[in-house]
């Protein structure tokens, strides 16, 4: 917190309320192009998708999905801006953490099925993503 002085006759107080983070994810690796079967993108959206997402989708999404974060958005070259609302409780560490979390387990997400296993295959990435996100269709109520 910081205060500020107007002269001799105002005291200001400022907070920080929004903060901002370059999530460099995109190191050349092939996989952020994957495409994710519809399965996996209708238990992300929390509805019947009948088309795939990219991998890259999958993760801004499930960014979308950590309770500080207002934006995650896409940029060229394998980064996300990512806007996050904070407060005196807010815990960078902590949002780090679970940052670092929703990373590790997209990139776990296999692509596709095997042809000899699909519905067990299916059920293991749907089980998998379910574990990482919400399903967006959830909303917060506007503070």
């Amino acid at each position: 917190m910081v205060k500020l002085v107007g002269g001799n006759v105002v005291n200001h107080e400022t907070q920080e309320i929004t903060r901002e983070y370059r999530l460099n994810f995109n190191n050349d690796e092939g996989i952020w192009d994957d495409p994710i079967p519809p399965e996996i993108t209708s238990s992300v959206l929390g509805r019947t998708a009948t088309c795939s997402i990219s991998r890259t989708s999958l993760l801004a999404w499930s960014l979308m999905n950590i309770p500080q974060v207002e934006v995650a958005d896409v940029e060229c070259g394998g980064w996300i801006k990512i806007v996050i609302k904070t407060g005196a409780a807010f815990d960078e560490d902590a949002f780090k953490r679970e940052v670092t979390e929703v990373l590790t387990g997209v990139t776990r997400v296999r692509s596709g099925r095997k042809p000899s296993e699909p519905a067990r295959d299916c059920a293991r990435l749907t089980a998998t993503v379910a574990s990482l996100v919400r399903p967006v269709t959830q909303t917060q109520a506007p503070s």
